[in-house]
């Protein structure tokens, strides 16, 4: 696993725990921190794919 998409897991992860049980997090920044997860996730993945670890 490349280390962009584990941060991106643990953004995307951090966000709903925070937002669910410690506080809640206004739309507007939920959807930017999702967002940016996903945009981790994807990069982490192609460069993955880039380096060879994923065939």
């Amino acid at each position: 696993m490349h280390i962009l998409t584990a941060i991106g897991i643990a953004l995307g992860a951090g966000t709903i725990v925070t937002d669910r049980f410690i506080h809640k997090i206004p739309n507007w920044l939920a959807i930017v921190l999702y967002s940016a997860a996903v945009a981790l996730i994807l990069a982490g993945m192609i460069a993955a794919r880039n380096a060879g670890l994923i065939k």
